[in-house]
């Protein structure tokens, strides 16, 4: 998992040396470097790139050879908190991830502060997403647990260290008034600054992430047209996209009487293409975005309006087929 490393200041005379890393996700090779230094006047800190995620700089509090632990270093915390909690400078990791995180807590996300006064995040996804909020997983902790009676999933951190850490991410990338307004709350209990967003950018991941939340890609069966849309009770989220990747927002006047932003526009859908392999989505969804540029093709030749028997029809519902497996 560790692919960087990179030493800096000193370690001084003292041994064991501080530590805040991981068990079991550092090689043996590593270990072995931590044995050249052991007897040397070398650096005390680290930097290490994980997952070309993020950056840290981490500082050791070694415990040297520890008989509970085998080919790892203790972790203060304990073992089990894994390589999360690397990320002791929280300031360096990747932007885009923040934005993406952001974007899918402000359509699908949750910030809870109970009247005892515990603070707690969820996230909850389609059943079929569960890769998604495993790699959450992976980086903060917390747990994930099939909701009663929903084809859902639910993430949930609680834990003090990890949510520090993910509201530090966030912070200054939420966008919806609501999450605002509870993470404003969780910012008081913990006297914590809160910081609002800047003017929404083309090349932002927030629009990924919030497009895995929220987003769908359909084809009209009656006149075979593919769409992008995203659906949500108010219009606050959605009018900065009409200016940005183009569309429009119009009123489901149905059972969700929701609003919905709307794109039909092939150049516009081939942009979105473009800009998802930039800010690459997470959910099962990114998988009907890699099949548009196959429908367009297959639709320039009409093999959607082929003979029966013709193999251009045969092409088309293959393709069909697939896209229906995404549902």
């Amino acid at each position: 998992m560790v692919n960087h490393i990179r030493r800096s200041g000193f370690f001084g005379q003292n041994w064991p040396f501080k530590l805040y890393l991981m068990q079991q996700t550092i090689s043996e090779n590593f270990l072995y470097f931590y044995d050249k230094l052991k007897n040397n006047n070398l650096k005390d800190t680290l930097d290490i790139s994980c997952n070309n995620i993020y950056t840290s700089n981490v500082k050791i509090l070694l415990i040297w050879k520890n008989p509970q632990v085998t080919k790892a270093f203790n972790l203060l915390v304990g073992t089990s908190e894994a390589i999360r909690l690397l990320s002791i400078n929280i300031n360096k990791r990747n932007k885009k991830w923040n934005e993406w995180l952001s974007g899918l807590i402000d359509g699908d996300g949750c910030f809870l502060l109970s009247k005892k006064g515990y603070a707690s995040l969820e996230i909850t996804m389609d059943i079929r997403d569960e890769h998604a909020l495993q790699i959450i997983k992976n980086v903060y902790g917390g747990s994930i647990k099939l909701r009663s009676g929903a084809n859902a999933l639910r993430y949930r951190l609680h834990h003090k260290s990890g949510l520090f850490i993910l509201i530090n991410d966030v912070n200054g990338y939420i966008r919806n008034s609501n999450r605002l307004l509870q993470l404003s709350k969780i910012c008081d209990k913990y006297k914590l600054n809160l910081i609002y967003p800047d003017k929404l950018t083309y090349d932002s991941a927030w629009f990924s992430g919030f497009f895995d939340s929220d987003g769908t890609v359909t084809i009209n069966k009656t006149n075979t047209q593919l769409s992008i849309s995203i659906s949500q009770k108010t219009s606050e989220l959605l009018q900065p996209l009409t200016e940005l990747y183009g569309g429009y927002i119009y009123i489901d006047r149905g059972s969700s009487k929701s609003f919905k932003w709307y794109v039909t526009k092939r150049e516009d859908i081939l942009k979105l293409v473009d800009y998802f392999k930039l800010n690459t989505a997470k959910s099962l969804k990114k998988n009907r975005l890699h099949l548009i540029p196959k429908f367009y093709e297959l639709k320039d030749i009409k093999a959607h309006k082929a003979l029966e028997e013709s193999y251009l029809k045969k092409s088309w519902q293959y393709f069909f087929n697939k896209w229906l497996k995404y549902e």
